[in-house]
This record gives C-alpha cells, structure tokens and sequence, in this order.
C-alpha cells in the first residue's frame, strides 16, 4: 500500500491460511500477506469487508508505529455522536467521521482502531494491522482495537469519558439541565447482524494471533495511570464483550 513503509522486521513467524488446518508458516516480514489472509478468510466467509481503499480513507499523516505481535482484543463503541447506519454508504459516512474525529480532535496520524463493524454486519478495515493503534490512553502495545459503529452507553453513561465522578455531580449541581443537552439517548442491544460479523472478525483474528484477552475499553482504562473511568463501550457493549469472552475463552485484560 503507498501510504506505509515498513521496515526492521524481526525473524519471527506468523501462520497464514483458510483454516488452522491447512494453515502455512511464513515469515513475519511478509506481514502484508497475513494481513490480506485476514481480509480474503472473511469475505470468503461472506462478510463484506470494505478496505482502506474501498472508503477513501485519508493516508496517515506522519509514519506509524509498526506493530505485530497481538494478545489482546479491545472492543470500542463509537459512542453518543453515532446511530446505527442502514447501509454501506452510511457505514463509509461513519468512518469518514471517525477518522475526522481521531486525526483533527486528537492529533493522532489516523483513525485509532484497526476493524469497524457496522450495524448491518459490514465488517472494515481502519488503521492497517501492521501498525499500532491508538485507541487505548497510554498503552496500545500487543492490541487490536475494534469499534461498533453505534452507540452502546446507557443513559447518562457517556459523561464518564470526560469527566471524574466528582466533577458531573458539581456540574449537576450547579447546572442541572446541561445534563440533559449532553447526554446519550438510550441504546439497545446490537443487533444480530452486528454481533454475528463481530463475532467471525474476532474468530479469523485468533487464527493470525496469539490472542488471550479481550476486554471493553473500560476495563484497560482502569489499569492506566490517572485514569477518570470510561464509559466505552457502553453498557451494552460490555455485555457483548462478556458474551465475546465466553464464547471464545478469552480472559479479562490484565496489567
């Protein structure tokens, strides 16, 4: 891809293929390979997955960290600003925003998750695999970062990502109504269209990687240094991560 340059590899190696079965070793520094095995095991799947290049992505703006040996998966809701989309140009509209947001807002040199998935199951590639996200504060290392493009927080819940427990009560308190200008509408469970290709992202990437845990946004937040608390990925969003936990016997994230 023309808006990467990768270099230093180690002499590692990762397994590509259809299935474990049938799965060959290759070395690492053909991570360009297992990133497109990934992308050609779902659509094999019948998934639809949208590449960088199928969305316009921007390219990044400055090099990105190479990154590789992945043990954990993060799961993210893009939150109050987001609804679920009907279709593939909303979805596309959704990542346009995203990337807008991460780039422009953040300073961060792309979208901060590596994989979206959209409320009618397409699955899509944001920030290459080969390259560190920027999704968790402080500790991105060894982690996929995945975001639901809706909105999963209860009501009143998406007020912890900016601010302490101590601080929405001294703003209720001195401005009560403010709290109802800002906070989310109330969500529902992801539908089945969502969880399914979630579900079957989460299953081809254990395949590629050494996965262990998987955790909400949340809970990593939890484990670094000043953290405030988080409501990502909402409520709902951590009942699917407890589902996903289960299914695929991950463990919680861990220091």
């Amino acid at each position: 891809m023309a808006d990467y340059k990768i270099e230093h590899w180690t002499s590692a190696r990762t397994v590509v293929g259809s299935s474990k079965d049938d799965a060959i070793s290759i070395s690492v520094n053909n991570r360009a390979a297992t990133r497109q095995a990934i992308i050609t095991r779902l659509k094999k799947n019948g998934y639809t997955l949208l590449e960088r290049s199928s969305w316009d992505a921007k390219p990044p703006a400055h090099a990105l960290m190479p990154n590789w040996d992945y043990h954990d998966i993060v799961i993210h809701h893009a939150g109050r600003s987001y609804s679920c989309a009907g279709n593939v140009q909303g979805a596309i509209k959704q990542m346009h925003d995203a990337q807008n947001y991460d780039m422009d807002k953040h300073g961060f040199d792309d979208i901060g998750y590596h994989y979206a998935v959209s409320c009618p199951g397409e699955l899509i590639e944001a920030r290459d695999i080969r390259f560190k996200g920027s999704h968790v504060a402080g500790d991105n290392t060894g982690k996929i970062g995945i975001v639901l493009l809706e909105n999963l927080a209860e009501r009143g819940e998406a007020w912890q990502q900016e601010y302490s427990r101590e601080s929405i009560e001294q703003k209720v308190i001195d401005s009560p109504s403010i709290v109802y200008d800002k906070i989310a509408p109330n969500p529902t469970r992801p539908p089945d269209t969502q969880i399914n290709a979630l579900s079957a992202l989460i299953a081809t990437l254990k395949e590629y990687f050494n996965v262990t845990a998987l955790g909400g946004h949340r809970e990593y937040q939890l484990l670094a240094p000043g953290n405030e608390g988080r409501a990502c990925p909402g409520r709902y969003g951590m009942v699917i991560v407890e589902e996903m936990r289960a299914k695929f016997q991950l463990t919680p994230p861990s220091k």
